[in-house]
C-alpha cells in the first residue's frame, strides 16, 4: 500500500535530508515577494546603516545638518525619504550586474539629491519632488515585470509613496485640493501593489518543479529539476493508477459527503472538499483515504472529481516523494484565512489580508493527484493548467 507513516524524530535531531520524515520551514523555496533577493542584500544594509551615518555626521560635523533642522518635521520626513531613496538605489548599483538597468539605478540615486538640494536650500521643490518620486515608484511596476519584486523593494516603495504624499499636499489646503492629493497617493500605491501582484505571479509560472521560483503562496523543497529514474517513474505511475481506482466511487459528491468530505457549496473550477476525520491519522499518501476530493463543475453545471489531495499530519513533516521530480509536495505560507475557516488570498505585495482575516505563516505539505483523462503522467501531479481545465469543463 502506498503510504507513509510520519513519526517525529527526537529533539535535538539534525534536520534529514529531503524525502525523509521531517523538513526545516526555513529550507523552502518560497516567492520573492515574501523575501529579500540577493540583488537587493546590498541596498538593504546601505539602508540600515542610514541612521548610524546620520548620527556620525551629528557628531563630528553638527552644522552640515542646519538647514535640515530648520525644515518643519513633515519636510524633515520627506528629506530623510529623498535620501533613503538615493542611498537605495545606490545600493542596487553595486548589487546588479551591470545591464541597461543601471543607467535607471544611477538616475534613481541622483534624482532624489537634486529635489532634496531644492528643499534644503527654500527653492520651489514640490514640482521636481513630485516627478522624480512618481517616477521612480510606476518605474519599479514596469521593472517588477523583468525582476521579481521582493519585500525590501515594495518597503522602498512604500517610503517613496509616503513622501510623494507629502509633495501632493497643496499650499492652500481645500476640501478639493485635499481629495485630489488623497485620490493620487492612492491610485500610485494601487499602481504599484497591481505592478507587484503581476510581477510576482509572472515570475512564478514554473508551477511545482524544483528549481522554480514559486508564485505568491507556494512553498517548494529545495533542489533542481531532473528526469525521473525508471523506479521512480513506475512508482508514480503506480500511485497513479491506485488513486484512479480508488477514488471512482467519489465521482457522485452525495457519495463523497456520505463518506465524510465537506461538498456544501461546491463550486468553481478547483473545490476542495476535505474530510477532517483523515487529517491527523498517522497517514499519508493513501489513496483509500485522501485529505481532500477536488471537484469542478463542468459548463453543463455537472460536478467532475478533478482528483485527490494529499497532506501530511503536521507541518514540517515531509511527504514522500514516491515518484522524486514527479510528486513534488509542496506547502503553503503567507495564508490570508477567515472564520470561519476559509482561504481569503494571500497576503498582498504590502504585507496585509484583507480585514477580518489573519495570516498563516506555513501550512502543512501536501500534492495533488490528477484523475481526469488527459492528465497522465507528469502531468497528473501537481498544478492543473488553467488553459486546459478551462477547455476540459467547457465540453463536458
Amino acid at each position: 500500500m502506498l503510504w507513509h507513516e510520519v513519526t517525529a524524530p527526537p529533539p535535538g535531531t539534525p534536520p534529514p535530508p529531503r524525502g525523509s520524515t521531517t523538513q526545516v520551514v526555513d529550507s523552502y523555496v518560497g516567492s520573492p515577494l515574501y523575501e529579500v533577493i540577493p540583488e537587493h542584500e546590498t541596498a538593504l544594509v546601505m539602508a540600515l546603516l542610514l541612521p548610524v551615518v546620520v548620527w556620525a555626521i551629528r557628531r563630528v560635523w553638527p552644522q552640515c545638518l542646519g538647514a535640515f533642522d530648520r525644515l518643519e518635521p513633515v519636510h524633515r520626513l520627506l528629506a530623510w525619504i529623498l535620501v533613503l531613496t538615493t542611498i537605495v538605489h545606490t545600493g542596487l548599483v553595486l548589487g546588479h550586474e551591470p545591464s541597461g538597468f543601471t543607467v535607471l539605478y544611477v538616475g534613481g540615486a541622483v534624482a532624489p539629491l537634486l529635489a532634496l538640494r531644492r528643499l534644503l536650500s527654500g527653492k520651489p521643490w514640490k514640482r521636481m519632488t513630485r516627478v522624480v518620486l512618481l517616477g521612480l515608484t510606476l518605474g519599479y511596476m514596469f521593472t517588477s515585470f523583468s525582476e521579481p519584486p521582493d519585500s525590501f523593494g515594495l518597503t522602498a516603495k512604500l517610503a517613496e509613496i509616503t513622501g510623494l504624499a507629502i509633495a501632493f499636499r497643496p499650499d492652500a489646503e481645500t476640501r478639493w485640493r485635499g481629495l485630489g492629493a488623497s485620490f493620487a497617493t492612492f491610485m500610485v500605491a494601487f499602481a504599484v501593489a497591481l505592478g507587484g501582484w503581476i510581477g510576482a505571479f509572472a515570475a512564478g509560472d514554473g508551477g511545482h518543479h524544483l528549481g522554480a521560483s514559486p508564485p505568491p503562496g507556494v512553498l517548494l523543497p529545495p533542489g533542481e529539476d531532473r528526469p525521473p529514474t525508471t523506479a521512480e517513474a513506475a512508482a508514480a505511475a503506480a500511485l497513479h493508477r491506485s488513486t484512479v481506482a480508488a477514488l471512482a466511487r467519489y465521482q457522485d459528491p452525495a457519495v463523497a459527503a456520505a463518506a465524510g468530505y465537506d461538498t456544501t457549496g461546491l463550486t468553481g473550477s478547483g473545490f476542495h472538499a476535505e474530510n477532517e476525520a483523515l487529517k491527523d491519522d498517522g497517514r499519508v499518501l493513501d489513496p483509500e483515504f485522501p485529505e481532500t476530493l477536488v471537484y469542478a463543475v463542468a459548463g453543463s453545471g455537472t460536478p467532475v472529481l478533478l482528483g485527490a489531495q494529499f497532506q501530511t499530519d503536521d507541518v514540517g513533516h515531509v511527504g514522500p516523494a514516491v515518484g522524486g521530480p514527479l510528486t513534488v509536495w509542496h506547502a503553503h505560507d503567507h495564508i490570508c484565512v477567515s472564520l470561519p475557516f476559509g482561504l481569503a488570498g494571500f497576503t498582498s505585495p504590502y504585507g496585509m489580508c484583507p480585514l477580518g482575516t489573519f495570516t498563516v505563516p506555513v501550512t502543512n505539505e501536501m500534492l495533488h493527484v490528477w484523475i481526469v483523462p488527459g492528465l497522465e503522467g507528469e502531468k497528473a501531479f501537481g498544478d492543473i493548467d488553467e488553459q486546459w481545465l478551462t477547455a476540459y469543463l467547457a465540453v463536458r
